[in-house]
């Protein structure tokens, strides 16, 4: 039918005639279909008539009549997409759904505007893909008696829906339908029709997802597309790009690997990157990178990297180093090449005795560690695996048992009275504010799970009280920490900090206190400008480390630093005092040698080997965290006897994390110790020709190997003494040096602060928990304000996050006015390192048992994981007890992918449960908190923010507090490494001055959360009495789509949060 057709006379009032509107020709034939379908039978030649002409007219050539075709199809309101779909699944006539189908196919078509996106979603909403499917999967079973048009117009609305609905590959698994379009490439990959192109978006969405790419595997798929790539041929195209992208996500399964390996696959692939200079424009990057993505998947296996090798294929990607061009646009592609050539090389393996770290703690007897799950995080989210990976779930097909659901193990009323002292400001006994609060002594749990309290004369007292009534008078201090007994009032911060950092236990020796801690140390007061990444020069570290790899080396290196043999030579560990004599030493020169002298066995220190490769260039090498082989990530060591101002290299080749924000700006923090005593000091951001990229040695994993960080560093001063880090250090002994500072200052006639020891840790080192408040009146007690519970430093590597808990606790215990309101309407629960032990024997990401502590929070051992345990605990005794449940929780955390500062929330209608999703949502309790954030900090970024949350996620603070103890603002806080790309510091360094206002202003939001949600609660149900919408909607609506954006942008978290 052509658009001629739909023109039908009409008279006019003079008796003249004129053409219908495209709108009223439109809604006469809308009219007549809905009348056609509520009984379809009778009317189908009717029926069919219609849909041919709307079909016509949603495709016309004519742009007029079709723009105003598709923008009346599109309309919400009244909303045709749930008629078409109707109609498209019930109709017999096969011309007519063929009709239908060409509607929606034009309504969705990426030619057709930018409001297509509106259809697709209400599509995936209408559960259009469901529909689809199975309409398909009869096609296909059928495919002789239905006609091809039918088919071609189906699966390119698939196409598109696979790339709209985030549960796409779960439905099609679950109607038993992932063999059906393997089939369908099967049979129609040899004559190019218009079936290819989409039937391969549908096999891109089910390849990243694991379930779906097993079933295709099983199903032989690998022989399918390996005739498929010689069919289409290497010529530049479209289906040659999908068919690529489609092989990229099924060689992240092993199976699918050898598969390649045997159907001759890789060879082919390294002939088409061989011919990677005929390709042009765009697609020449599109094409190149999704073979070379295919060869890294590969290469995890020894057969692939065999099978590479064996065609030659090293000889192939090294001669594109050589002759890559020197743009911009091929940068990723040269890394990506010299990581597969690094990966293919022969093994050399790193200098080390054991890739092991050289701190192994012996585990109490009769415990048993899990195994360790994949580590991804919010941090890190940092620490997340793939992130374009769509591994569905859905607790519909499984029962209770097998659905990943961590089981609650719920604790006795009775076992959590041994927490009633911890919270005895609640029970009114609590001292008045006159005198100082009473306090609670330490305990710990000890291998055969007695909790017992240190001091007899206090478990005598505790034996003749009642239940709940523990709460004695120490010496009227707010302070009941062991380590900080004996200090005088009038010590200085020196001699407090090397009184603590003395009795602090570690699994090996410390022989003295880095200067930078010993002195408080934090960045300089100015901004720090990014660093502008050198292309060049990042290019020419990336080509040497590949040659230096190809090549066999002879030079004479020297061992320069040497932990290992250190610890081998100590007759006996000896135990004195920790100081620190670097200012004696600046300007003392070492006569034996001219190289540099390392330092690291000190707090928090990270260092393993240094060798010297060149005249002043240096390999260094990570200790992996303690009991493990890996998570080789911070640094913090010392150096001394250098030259000022001739550029030293150092490189650090053994780092795990597939990638950096040394790549995007980041550079590494040095502190001099010369410039410290002439008055300038702090943490300055250095470095230069700053690279990470992946070299030749392999790793502990053996399927990867290592990357490396370079930098070069030019010191200010000769024969300094220098230290070098990661990020700004925060050691164990630096909290509670400060604790005993805020003791000595604290206010007490306005703040009630007690500080106790929760427990101990593994290696019997105290764990503060922090109470704050204001004192206890008649008219507001304690027991009536509601609890906000902080933590922080589950991740030993995420220093920032304790820099962001030292602004909270500077500013809880300020006497600002938002602050002093807050302590009046809340007590303030605070566990300020979860981690003791990562923090004091320089791990990154666990502790003494080799597991990632944010992932035991539901089922924490009171043995192994006591600091966590102990922590749910109170959490638990809060709620069960008391009858309080948290009005806040929030677990601070860094992140080394991203900038900024964000939050993630738990929402029941983005979690991955079907049972939370059938769960009413009430966005105002987790969406307030991130909204007044953005208000108060200028760093925070609302785009970043998200709520839903993964199944692996299930055992994280956030998740757990949220579905255990019912918390609805239950939040993990994100903190850069790096720095930011937004607000008025944007494109510098982030430092300690901005993440302490981060913790400032997380307190001042928490501040007015209370009476911010009641205002906008109330103006919603205001508006909603009168059929409007209210401000406080319309601001809530604004966050859930930059939370939206947020998930769009990072699917994965981090693998920081909860671990970056």
């Amino acid at each position: 039918h052509c658009a001629g057709h739909d023109m039908v006379p009409a008279k006019s009032k003079n008796g003249g005639g004129r053409i219908m509107s495209d709108e009223s020709i439109n809604e006469a034939l809308l009219d007549k279909l809905r009348q056609c379908a509520l009984k379809p039978a009778e009317n189908m030649e009717q029926l069919r008539s219609v849909a041919a002409r709307l079909h016509s007219r949603a495709g016309s050539q004519d742009r007029t009549i079709r723009e105003h075709t598709l923008e009346r199809l599109r309309r919400k309101k009244p909303d045709l997409m749930p008629l078409l779909l109707n109609l498209l699944e019930n109709v017999r006539d096969q011309i007519t759904a063929a009709s239908i189908a060409g509607i929606i196919h034009e309504c969705i078509s990426p030619k057709s505007g930018v409001s297509r996106s509106t259809a697709l979603r209400r599509l995936v909403d209408l559960n259009a893909t469901n529909i689809v499917v199975k309409m398909i999967t009869q096609c296909s079973s059928q495919s002789s008696n239905l006609p091809e048009p039918l088919l071609q117009e189906l699966i390119f609305i698939l196409g598109q829906l696979a790339q709209k609905d985030t549960k796409f590959s779960l439905k099609i698994r679950l109607l038993n339908s992932v063999k059906t379009f393997h089939y369908l490439l099967r049979v129609h990959y040899h004559n190019h029709n218009k079936m290819l192109v989409p039937v391969l978006i549908v096999l891109k969405t089910l390849a990243r997802n694991s379930n779906t790419t097993a079933q295709l595997v099983k199903d032989g798929i690998a022989n399918t597309m390996e005739k498929a790539l010689v069919q289409i041929g290497f010529s530049p195209s479209i289906r040659l790009r999908l068919l690529l992208n489609v092989l990229n996500y099924l060689t992240k399964n092993n199976r699918f690997c050898m598969w390649m390996v045997r159907t001759g696959l890789v060879q082919m692939l390294v002939k088409m990157f061989e011919r990677w200079e005929r390709y042009d424009g765009k697609m020449r990057i599109k094409i190149c990178n999704y073979t070379l993505l295919t060869l890294q998947h590969v290469c995890a296996t020894k057969a692939g990297r065999n099978a590479i090798r064996g065609c030659n294929g090293h000889t192939v990607l090294y001669k594109f180093c050589t002759w890559c061009p020197d743009e911009k646009l091929y940068d990723g592609l040269l890394t990506r090449v010299c990581s597969i050539v690094a990966m293919c090389m022969e093994k050399r393996e790193l200098p080390l005795t054991s890739l092991s770290s050289p701190a192994q703690f012996t585990l109490p007897a009769d415990t048993v560690v899990l195994d360790r799950e994949l580590e991804s995080d919010d941090s890190g989210g940092d620490e997340s695996g793939d992130d374009n990976r769509d591994d569905d779930f859905d607790d519909r097909d499984c029962s209770l048992q097998n659905c990943g659901l961590p089981p609650v193990c719920q604790r006795d009323l009775d076992d959590l009275k041994m927490y009633d002292g911890f919270w005895c400001e609640m029970s009114g006994q609590e001292s008045p504010p006159s005198s100082p609060s009473t306090l609670l002594s330490s305990y710990y749990t000890d291998p055969v799970h007695i909790c017992r309290y240190n001091d007899v004369d206090d478990v005598n007292m505790l034996m003749q009280s009642s239940p709940g009534s523990y709460c004695p008078q120490l010496d009227n201090k707010s302070v009941t920490l062991s380590s900080l007994k004996y200090i005088k009032k009038d010590a200085n911060y020196r001699t407090v900090y090397c009184h603590i950092a003395s009795r602090v236990r570690s699994v090996l020796p410390f022989v003295k206190v880095a200067y930078p801690d010993l002195v408080g140390g934090e960045s300089v007061s100015y901004n720090e400008p990014l660093n502008a990444k050198d292309r060049r020069t990042c290019r020419t570290k990336l080509l040497t480390s590949v040659e230096r790899g190809l090549r066999q080396e002879n030079a004479t290196k020297e061992v320069c630093y040497d932990l290992d043999q250190l610890l081998a030579n100590m007759s006996s560990r000896v135990s004195r005092d920790l100081c620190n004599y670097d200012e004696q030493r600046v300007g003392v020169k070492e006569v034996s040698h001219s190289r540099l002298n390392f330092e690291s066995r000190f707090e928090s220190g990270n260092l393993r080997k240094a060798i010297q490769v060149g005249t002043r260039e240096y390999d260094l090498m990570l200790c992996a965290d303690v009991n493990s082989s890996e998570h080789c990530t911070w640094f913090y060591f010392e150096v001394s006897n250098m030259e000022a101002g001739v550029p030293y290299v150092f490189n650090l080749i053994n780092c795990e994390k597939a990638n950096s924000q040394f790549n995007y700006g980041m550079k590494p923090l040095l502190y001099s110790v010369r410039e410290a005593v002439a008055g300038r000091p702090g943490w300055v951001r250095a470095g230069a020709d700053i690279c990470y990229f992946r070299n030749a040695f392999p790793s502990s994993a053996r399927r990867r190997t290592y990357l490396s960080l370079t930098f070069t560093v030019k010191f200010p001063h000769s024969l300094d003494v220098c230290y070098l880090a990661y990020h700004y250090p925060y050691t164990y002994s630096q909290l509670l040096s400060k604790l005993w500072g805020w003791s000595q200052s604290v206010c007490r006639e306005s703040v009630y602060l007690r500080a106790e020891s929760l427990c101990q840790s593994l290696n019997v080192n105290e764990t503060p928990v922090i109470t704050i408040t204001a004192p206890s009146t008649y008219q507001n007690p304690n027991r009536d304000r509601e609890v906000v519970f902080l933590t922080a430093r589950v991740h030993p590597g995420e220093c920032n996050s304790s820099w962001v808990m030292q602004g909270v606790l500077e500013y809880l215990l300020s006497d600002s006015l938002p602050i002093v309101r807050a302590r009046e309407q809340y007590v303030f629960k605070v566990v300020p390192m979860l981690n003791p032990e990562g923090v004091i024997n320089g791990c990154h990401r666990c502790g003494l048992t080799n597991e990632d502590l944010n992932r035991r929070w539901s089922q924490p051992s009171p043995v192994l994981h006591p600091v966590i345990y102990h922590t749910k605990g109170l959490l638990d005794y809060s709620v069960r007890v008391l009858k309080k449940v948290p009005y806040v929780f929030c677990d601070i955390h860094g992140h080394s992918r991203r900038k900024n500062v964000f939050l993630y929330g738990c929402s029941n209608q983005d979690s991955w449960l079907f049972s939370d999703r059938s769960q009413p949502d009430v966005p105002l309790d987790y969406l307030v908190l991130p909204n007044i954030m953005q208000n108060y900090s200028v760093g925070f970024s609302l785009p970043l923010c998200k709520f839903g949350f993964e199944r692996h996620k299930e055992a994280t603070a956030r998740v757990t507090v949220w579905r255990e103890f019912g918390v609805k603002r239950s939040y993990t806080m994100e903190c850069s490494y790096c720095g930011w790309d937004i607000g008025i510091y944007k494109g510098n360094h982030l430092n300690t001055t901005h993440l302490k206002e981060v913790g400032g202003s997380l307190c001042a939001a928490i501040a007015c959360l209370r009476e911010e949600t009641q205002w906008r609660s109330q103006a919603a149900q205001v508006t909603q009495d009168n059929g409007g919408l209210s401000t406080g909607e319309k601001e809530v609506g604004e966050l859930t789509i930059a939370e939206s954006q947020g998930h769009s942008d990072s699917s994965s978290e981090s693998d920081e949060d909860e671990g970056s």
